[in-house]
């Protein structure tokens, strides 16, 4: 079983994957501060780990993130979690493994396998939330882009213009 945690700019949602699907659903709003978030998000995951047994945590996340680093760049309603190893914070405070991605990725993803992009190997999706975002599935893959902002469609600066963030 796994823990899940998607992290909003105005509610943190949490719930755990296994085979029979979504359980212990909850939420709680997003706090103002990095010491009530990490307060929040352990509390919750160390009452998962009584109750279903969780072997790691999945996390979905506004910004730029980096799988590879654990650090979450570039901007969002929530400015604490930036540029730092918050990744391996978590890891730490869990006391489990903790995988990261961009939380429109993670839709784009679920759409894919189970939404209104199912089966499609091609998808470029939209988020519309606390913040513009995007995602774009190419192959069956999501494409990070050079910069990791591929499909983050709120960074271009003038639609028609040739200069924009990301570089193919």
């Amino acid at each position: 079983m796994i823990g899940l945690i998607d992290i909003g700019g105005t509610s943190i949602k949490f719930a755990c994957q296994g085979e029979e699907g979504l359980v212990g659903l909850t939420s709680s709003k997003t706090p103002a501060n990095l010491a009530d978030f990490y307060e929040i998000l352990t509390n919750q995951i160390n009452k998962y780990k009584e109750e279903y047994q969780i072997t790691g945590v999945g996390i979905s996340s506004p910004g730029t993130v980096d799988a590879k680093t654990g650090i979450i760049g570039g901007a969002s309603a929530i400015p604490y979690i930036h540029n730092f190893e918050i990744v391996k914070k978590l890891e730490e405070l869990f006391e489990l493994p903790v995988a990261i991605e961009n939380d429109a990725n993670c839709a784009a993803l679920a759409e894919a396998a189970t939404g209104a992009a199912e089966g499609k190997e091609n998808v470029v999706f939209f988020v519309l939330g606390s913040g513009v975002g995007g995602a774009i599935i190419i192959n069956g893959k999501i494409y990070h882009g050079s910069h990791l902002l591929g499909g983050e469609f709120g960074y271009m600066l003038e639609i028609g213009r040739a200069s924009c963030r990301e570089r193919v």
